[in-house]
């Protein structure tokens, strides 16, 4: 009796769970799921001129008004040279040794002679008008005679100084742009040997294809680096525009100053960006708010927390920013980060 109820029992539980239904792990897939949110970086767009630039090549020299040229006033052998080119000096800083060569020592020597014959002369045509033994004329003629010599002594003088040893240095601060002597060279009255050049009158020397300098325009600006891996960046603005092609780079040349010229040294290579365009304010957004589709241009704008797509008409790009001539108005935001993810109305949170 009692194992047939333990059967009755086993047979009803199995009944029982025959008939329960089965509870999946996957019965929640049926509850809605919240709706995703993507974050997205906005920035306005803004009313402003298109930067576009014109690459240039050149170098940095001085202008002609800041070289100071250094000569010598008579014949001299080079004893020793204190510096080099692109050597920076100070003023008074030692530039060259110079010894007065024969023919400069005789010259002194002669002017000297000259001065003292004239005096002795002077003298004498004196002492003769004295004893009426010479004329007015007579004592004119010396006195003019010996003017001139003592004037040619001193001019000598001043020039040569002494036949000694003498030495040339800098009247003010600058760089040796260039120097030609060499120690035992001979210099010739007056030649130009050296120069001096000031930093202050430092500029850059452009070449630009003839075809692309009607957009150069005077106080431009230049952004420009030296031709050297890691090179800084400096700017400039554009002095001189010319208008004649050069007959050995077959460019245009364009005259810029640079603002921070101290830090530049003369002689090096550059490559330069020079701003061109009219200046004239156009509507424009960051050039990474815009996404094409084939040729049509578009950008997404967050309204009431829902991304909106706006067909554009996208102009000019200047490298930063992008040209909208329509289709957008000023001041509207524009997704510039995380657009590339959106999709027209989904649901978006602006930062």
């Amino acid at each position: 009796m009692e194992v047939t109820y333990r059967i009755a029992c086993a047979l009803t539980c199995a009944l029982a769970l025959a008939i329960t239904p089965t509870v999946h792990a996957d019965a929640d897939d049926t509850a809605p799921q919240a709706a995703t949110v993507a974050t997205v970086h906005v920035a306005p767009a803004t009313l402003a001129p298109m930067q576009q630039y014109l690459t240039a090549y050149g170098t940095l020299a001085y202008s002609a008004d800041a070289l100071h040229a250094i000569s010598v006033p008579y014949q001299a052998r080079v004893e020793k040279v204190d510096v080099v080119a692109g050597q920076a000096v100070r003023k008074g800083d030692a530039i060259i040794a110079l010894q007065p060569t024969a023919a400069s020592a005789l010259e002194l020597q002669r002017a000297d002679n000259d001065a003292q014959f004239a005096r002795s002369q002077l003298t004498r045509t004196r002492e003769l008008f004295d004893q009426h033994m010479a004329t007015n004329t007579d004592l004119a003629a010396a006195e003019q005679a010996a003017h001139n010599a003592i004037a040619a002594q001193a001019s000598a003088r001043a020039r040569f100084g002494n036949t000694g040893e003498r030495s040339l240095h800098a009247d003010h601060d600058g760089v040796v742009a260039d120097i030609s002597a060499r120690a035992g060279d001979v210099i010739a009255t007056d030649t130009v040997f050296a120069h001096i050049g000031d930093s202050a009158g430092l500029h850059l020397e452009l070449g630009v294809e003839p075809s692309a300098i009607a957009q150069v325009r005077i106080g431009a600006t230049v952004r420009f680096h030296l031709l050297q891996d890691g090179a800084a960046q400096f700017t400039a603005s554009v002095e001189r525009v010319g208008s004649q092609i050069d007959a050995q780079t077959r460019l245009i040349p364009v005259i810029a100053k640079p603002v921070d010229a101290a830090r530049l040294t003369p002689g090096s290579a550059v490559s330069a960006q020079i701003e061109t365009g009219s200046g004239k304010p156009v509507l424009g957004v960051p050039r990474t708010a815009v996404l094409w589709q084939g040729d049509k241009a578009y950008v997404f704008v967050v309204k009431s927390g829902k991304a909106v797509r706006l067909w554009v008409d996208a102009g000019e790009d200047d490298g930063e920013r992008v040209e909208i001539r329509s289709g957008l108005a000023a001041n509207e935001s524009v997704v510039v980060l995380g657009n590339y993810e959106l999709e027209d109305g989904m649901a978006v949170k602006a930062q």
